[in-house]
């Protein structure tokens, strides 16, 4: 795995990760310090220069252990600096030409390519839009096979309802006829039974007369009765 060194944290990082490095708030944090402690370097060696011109010592020039740690620093900082920019540059011209890499080189300066592009965006939202207005219309269509249907079925069920309030009206019907069946033949039954009645004491009258046996008169010992 290729890795890259960052002189600003002395450290190693992948080229994957170097750009989410360089973003990152403890890079920015030691860059801030490491400007920092670099201008307040600068300051003070440009302070000792001032006083020793301002003085007019024209003595050599005595640089301090300090003075040229604090000079290699910024040295150090500005390398730093300077690669970090170089880095960032070329790992943002990589992404770039990889993002773009399934252009062919010159495709846009070439104007039949640039008309064909045009051509098939152009024909693409055609494609689209007649897409769109089918699928508007069978959106349509299906709305209104919902609302037949919806229609033959509040019709079916109207028409069900009065179909079994016949049913019912024809069974009462029948009930009906069979209730007036069942008395009428009740009646008959009763007038027969009173017919067979009037007959039978019809009967019996007729019987008593003849066994009636006249009792007076001056001869009715004269009549045999056994």
């Amino acid at each position: 795995m290729s890795t890259k060194f960052c002189p600003a944290c002395s450290t190693n990082v992948s080229t994957k990760l170097w750009t989410a490095h360089t973003t990152g708030r403890k890079h920015k944090q030691r860059v801030a310090e490491l400007k920092a402690q670099a201008a307040k370097s600068s300051s003070k060696f440009a302070a000792k220069n001032n006083g020793i011109i301002a003085s007019g010592d024209k003595r050599p020039l005595q640089v301090s252990s300090d003075d040229v740690d604090s000079s290699a620093k910024r040295s150090k900082l500005e390398n730093c600096e300077q690669g970090l920019i170089a880095t960032t540059k070329h790992i943002s011209a990589s992404s770039a030409s990889n993002e773009f890499a399934f252009i062919p080189a010159g495709f846009f300066d070439n104007p039949e390519q640039n008309d064909k592009t045009e051509a098939t965006i152009e024909k693409q939202k055609l494609l689209d839009a007649e897409y769109q207005k089918f699928m508007n219309e069978i959106s349509a269509v299906e709305q209104e096979v919902a609302a037949e249907d919806d229609v033959d079925v509040k019709a079916f069920t109207h028409e069900r309802q009065l179909e079994s309030i016949d049913e019912t009206m024809g069974y009462w019907k029948s009930l009906n006829a069979l209730e007036k069946r069942k008395e009428a033949i009740a009646e008959v039954h009763k007038n027969q039974e009173m017919d067979e009645t009037k007959d039978d004491e019809k009967e019996e009258e007729s019987d008593d007369e003849e066994f009636e046996i006249d009792f007076e008169g001056d001869n009715w010992r004269s009549r045999k009765i056994f």
